[in-house]
């Protein structure tokens, strides 16, 4: 496997030189992990950031119960951790690979001297922050304050504009995912998911040929609405 050719297309490195990614690889260390497996938690915290190559990630809390709630998922390009300075997760979260995953590891030190020689990567991080804190908000609010049905279509066209590819007014999402997946993201039983995914289908907001696909333009549409 390319290290440097998957570094390039990580989000937060896409605008750099080859120069400049040469020294991430040098100082990055790369290794797979097996889908199922826990990459971080609050038992086994990491003060680095990880760069996730290749595969899909999904970050979640769990409450004393063992009840989870799925945070975000992420796929090829993103970045997620923490270090002293700069936090993409916290201490309560964890990270689990949800298929055969592909990361990169870079420590504190390593992270703290490559951007300040290297600003842009820091504003870069800024923007990654902002995007996660506003669709963080997003889901928040529709899981307090809708039913089900705009929940799932809110959150399926979310992951649609995160990994999907467009054609006429179809979005497809790039992800591996499950009803309990899902269920876990909009605070519902995968029973009700399943049941609502059901309806969605039947209604024409979503298909599934090769993948799941969602009417864009008619979703949003309907979002509008409270």
């Amino acid at each position: 496997m390319d290290k440097l050719a998957l570094l390039s297309q990580i989000s937060l490195f896409e605008e750099l030189s080859r120069e400049e990614l040469l020294r991430i690889n040098q100082i990055s260390e790369m290794r797979s992990v097996k889908k199922g497996t826990i990459i971080l938690s609050p038992d086994n915290p990491i003060n680095a950031l990880l760069l996730l190559k290749k595969g899909q990630v999904r970050l979640f809390r769990m409450n004393e119960e063992g009840k989870q709630f799925t945070l975000d998922i992420l796929v090829d390009g993103n970045i997620f951790g923490e270090t002293s300075t700069i936090s993409l997760t916290d201490d309560q979260t964890y990270a689990e690979a949800m298929t055969d995953t592909c990361i990169c590891t870079l420590s504190h030190s390593d992270y703290e001297q490559f951007i300040k020689q290297n600003p842009l990567v820091a504003l870069k991080l800024i923007d990654i922050l902002s995007s996660r804190l506003k669709d963080f908000y997003g889901l928040s609010e529709k899981i307090a304050l809708s039913g089900i049905k705009h929940r799932l279509l809110y959150l399926l066209l979310m992951l649609s504009q995160k990994t999907g590819r467009r054609k006429q007014n179809w979005q497809t999402i790039e992800m591996k995912l499950t009803h309990q997946d899902l269920a876990n993201m909009i605070g519902a039983t995968r029973e009700t998911t399943s049941s609502i995914m059901s309806q969605l289908k039947k209604e024409g907001y979503i298909q599934k040929k090769t993948v799941l696909s969602i009417d864009a333009d008619r979703t949003q549409e309907f979002l509008k609405n409270p």
